[in-house]
């Protein structure tokens, strides 16, 4: 399937800045109502399709799982709207040797030159830290993972990737690919001193990636923080500035999803205060994992991970207002 490659502006792209003001859709994009989803829902990642319409990835669990030591995998629903779905049926991504035995979940899907898809996905096997994986798709159904890893470490534990294409130029053999994702204590620890933020990597393949110095977003809020900060949403701008919106984990609340701006993708400075916060039923237990997209009205779109107070997952999401 032609993925209608247009260099930087071909994933995680919007002209305009959603800004912070966003209002709750009283929909529920994703709900828990299929046997391989009815035991939790995590995780979207939209995107565009070439031939009109958006699919989402996500990570479901239930008793429909083809392997019994799977603890999630990757599955998609269609939309022409962006907000009416519908699930597609099979697995996109299951568990598999020998870095992903346990659980997969948080896809990344991007488009490349060559119009093959390429997913970045969070990883579990065993007791060993988590990993950032890949495979490539040529119609986006039917994935084959790649070999080896793409960001792995003995002591630290990485996860939640977004990836863009950077460059100073449309020329496909000058665009770099740049990873964002979270880097978290191994074992976990809380504590604005534990080391989880989110940090990048660069790679001018896509599969060989060297971590860049510094922290895109650090723990700093002991009241919103202090277990981590985690799934980064990255957006490039006409302007060629960054919004990102993140999510923030502390001891007493459980999510919430934040906003920083950045003039290069490298240094970023927080917006005050949560976007989108816990304060209805259907996500008074936890907001996480934001996925912006633009719609056709030059609104945008917002998906992210919620849980009721019955303790239910679901894809909520939220328009720009």
């Amino acid at each position: 399937m032609n993925t209608d490659f247009t260099g930087i502006r071909s994933v995680h792209y919007i002209k305009s800045d959603p800004g912070l003001t966003w209002v709750k859709d009283p929909e529920v994009s994703i709900g828990p109502d299929t046997p391989l989803d009815s035991m939790s829902i995590l995780t979207p990642n939209v995107v565009r399709l070439p031939e009109g319409g958006f699919r989402m990835y996500y990570t479901g669990f239930g008793p429909g799982r083809t392997i019994d030591a799977s603890c999630g995998y990757i599955l998609s629903a269609v939309s022409k709207d962006g907000l009416n779905w519908s699930k597609e049926p099979g697995i996109r991504i299951d568990v598999h040797e020998p870095n992903a035995m346990h659980q997969v979940l948080c896809p990344d899907v991007i488009p490349l030159p060559d119009g093959r898809w390429r997913m970045y996905f969070e990883a579990r096997a065993g007791d060993r830290p988590t990993s950032i994986l890949s495979a490539v798709s040529t119609d986006g159904l039917q994935w084959e993972p790649e070999e080896g890893v793409r960001i792995a470490h003995f002591e630290w534990s990485f996860g939640s990737p977004r990836c863009i294409h950077v460059g100073s130029s449309e020329k496909l053999e000058e665009l770099e690919y740049r990873l964002y994702f979270h880097h978290y204590s191994f074992p976990m620890r809380t504590g604005l001193d534990a080391h989880n933020h989110i940090i990048s990597a660069i790679s001018n393949d896509g599969l060989r990636f060297e971590i860049e110095l510094g922290i895109r977003i650090a723990q700093e809020s002991q009241e919103r923080e202090s277990y981590a900060v985690y799934a980064p949403e990255i957006i490039r701008l006409a302007d060629s500035s960054y919004r990102m919106y993140y999510s923030g984990w502390s001891d007493k609340i459980r999510g919430g999803i934040f906003s920083a701006s950045s003039l290069d993708g490298l240094n970023f400075i927080k917006d005050a205060g949560p976007i989108l916060d816990l304060d209805r039923p259907l996500d008074c237990r936890m907001v996480s994992e934001p996925c912006v997209i633009s719609l056709n009205d030059d609104r945008c779109r917002m998906y992210y991970e919620a849980e009721d107070q019955d303790g239910t997952r679901r894809i909520l999401s939220a328009t720009s207002a």
